[in-house]
């Protein structure tokens, strides 16, 4: 359990790093609801670091409980691209878990259904509300016949939290999966920008109806 922990601060430690890097940064979308969907060379594989950056009009908590990966979250309700979420163990609760997110096919089935068993802390500090994420081995989840089992380099999603505007927030999403499988790269490459800016899209619509419904 320490080590798991140990390992998810050093991914925070990575992502506050990740996110206060401003050179390297290629700009790969932007939309027209403000989110901007960046990236560059991962230092973890041989694949991309994804940066996606929005504002939302809302407090710093309330967009951390609509995005956070918890099966009896709003996240499960309304990201279509997830469609199982399940925590496989408390280790510390309620800040350090051992989550399993299954993704829906995408790409028109061209990339099947995947799974992904994380380590998960949650953070919050005087400037942001985070978790922080990373794939492990985990023995009480063992691959699936019906999933590609993939991996989260270190991954997560930070809200940021504006001096002097407790009602808004900037959400922060880092991401580098290595989706596992025999999938041409520039597969991989031109889904996960438009996925990301789904998720921003969604993530801000769900809020500003106040629902947790796709």
């Amino acid at each position: 359990m320490n080590n798991f922990r140990e390992k998810c601060e050093e991914v925070a430690r990575k992502l506050q790093d990740y996110y206060k890097t401003e050179d390297g940064w290629t700009v790969a979308k932007k939309t027209k609801d403000g989110a901007t969907i960046s990236y560059r060379t991962s230092n973890e594989f041989d694949g991309y670091l994804y940066k996606g950056e929005c504002m939302i009009d809302a407090p710093p908590a309330t967009v951390f409980h609509y995005v956070d990966p918890l099966p009896d979250g709003p996240r499960g309700k309304w990201d279509s691209d997830m469609k199982k979420i399940e925590v496989i163990d408390w280790l510390e609760e309620p800040e350090l878990r051992v989550n399993r997110a299954c993704t829906a096919s995408a790409c028109m089935g061209l990339i099947s259904p995947r799974d992904f068993v994380d380590i998960i802390l949650t953070k919050e500090t005087d400037s942001y509300i985070s978790t922080n994420g990373v794939s492990v081995t985990y023995e009480k989840c063992p691959e699936e016949k019906k999933f590609v089992r993939g991996f989260n380099h270190p991954c997560g999603l930070i809200c940021e939290k504006i001096p002097g505007e407790p009602n808004r927030t900037k959400l922060v999403s880092l991401i580098q999966p290595d989706l596992g499988g025999m999938l041409p790269r520039s597969l991989v490459d031109q889904a996960i920008p438009g996925s990301m800016a789904a998720f921003f899209h969604r993530t801000k619509e769900c809020i500003k109806e106040k629902r947790s419904c796709k």
